[in-house]
């Protein structure tokens, strides 16, 4: 009988990429997050479900810290996962990159060094690819690449970068592929533009089952369901309204193409469908984390996410959630929060996945979450690339 495929999840969150990865298949050996409210949602679902992971799995320490423990074995672990923190190269920060005291990019390669995994996947937003950061993403990148060439005391990055690409022949190497997804091309209602990094080690020889990847989804199905032939509105035992302004034109040309043969676009009114209207400050009785909040309101920049329309990226901001990520807006204009559960259907966590904590923290949480099915469909094609060996 062969062993469960493992993993190990670094800044494991609220859970979005655990919850994505143990829906592959994988068996989390350890699930590391330093962030207290962060480690209660883990903590909490894993007696909730059991089966899910272990509570005593959860670590709540700072991924330095976990690494330089020595009770924890050096067994033979199949994924390292994670979201090194963003903030350093996040649009909406401070743009410090590599001097940033959170980039948290050279504790997730220290981790490749001690577990030697057979794959990696890390996730960031895309402000890492930006120019300004571009030499020290290729950093990261080669040395994903590389992780054996170690970096020597008081060693600038700069000069360590060099020395890893002019290395020869190492005795631990990966093959590494980046990826910019958008998760609404894959089935989530949102639309959330994402960097992952995949890296395969070198001894499993099975590189050429990485091509790029095409979503399952599209903008332009969407549109043709639902300003050619109406279905999406039926679907939703609705009478379609007057189209926008500003479509006329792609919806001609689609008229003339032809339905595309993608999936359609999910939308909030979507993931939002069977849930009941939330009543402010009254809890779901049906639907745990399911209660209205009051005054939500538009400000520049933040206009909320149109009803029938993937959401906007969900953000985590300094304080929880920032209002027009946070805000439906109907087609009357008017707008309301999403509430907990809402937000959670829209990163892809299931209903029976809870979050215990207070509404800003678990809205930050899910703001910070990888999404759900896009780290389950990368880390089936591990599974399967294991398979076909």
């Amino acid at each position: 009988m062969k062993r469960p495929l493992t993993s190990i999840e670094l800044f494991a969150g609220g859970g979005g990429m655990a919850v994505g990865t143990r829906h592959a298949g994988f068996r989390h050996t350890a699930l590391v997050e330093w962030a207290k409210p962060a480690a209660s949602i883990l903590r909490h679902n894993a007696r909730l479900t059991p089966g899910l992971w272990r509570e005593e799995d959860v670590h709540q320490q700072d991924v330095r810290t976990w690494l330089g423990r020595s009770d924890f074995p050096e067994r033979d672990i199949d994924l390292i996962a994670g979201g090194p923190p963003c903030q350093p190269f996040s649009l909406g920060g401070v743009h410090a990159g590599d001097e940033d005291q959170r980039n948290m990019f050279p504790a997730a390669l220290d981790a490749v060094r001690k577990f030697n995994p057979k794959f990696v996947l890390f996730e960031n937003v895309p402000g890492l690819t930006r120019p300004s950061f571009l030499p020290y993403f290729s950093y990261i990148r080669n040395q994903l690449e590389k992780p054996s060439v170690i970096a020597r005391d008081n060693e600038l990055w700069t000069e360590h970068h060099e020395r890893v690409k002019m290395s020869g022949p190492v005795n631990q190497s990966y093959h590494v592929t980046q990826h910019l997804l958008d998760a609404a091309d894959f089935g989530l209602p949102q639309n959330r533009r994402r960097v992952f990094l995949i890296a395969i080690r070198a001894d499993l020889e099975i590189l050429d089952f990485w091509p790029e990847f095409s979503g399952s989804h599209s903008r332009d199905a969407l549109l043709y369901d639902q300003w050619v032939t109406g279905d999406y509105w039926s679907e939703h035992n609705l009478a379609m309204p007057e189209m926008p302004e500003g479509i006329d034109s792609r919806v001609r040309d689609l008229k003339e193409r032809g339905r595309p043969f993608s999936a359609r676009w999910k939308t909030i009114r979507d993931a939002v469908c069977g849930l009941p209207k939330p009543i402010n400050g009254v809890a779901s009785r049906d639907f745990k984390n399911h209660e209205g909040i009051p005054g939500a309101r538009a400000y520049p920049k933040h206009s909320g996410s149109p009803y029938d329309w993937p959401a906007k990226a969900i953000k985590a901001g300094v304080h929880g959630v920032s209002g027009g990520e946070a805000m439906i807006r109907f087609d009357d204009g008017s707008l309301r929060y999403l509430t907990v559960r809402e937000s959670a259907r829209l990163q892809g966590f299931p209903d029976d996945y809870e979050f215990p904590i207070s509404r800003s923290r678990s809205m930050g949480a899910i703001g910070n979450a990888v999404a759900t099915p896009v780290a389950k469909l990368l880390a089936e094609r591990f599974r399967e690339s294991m398979s076909m060996r």
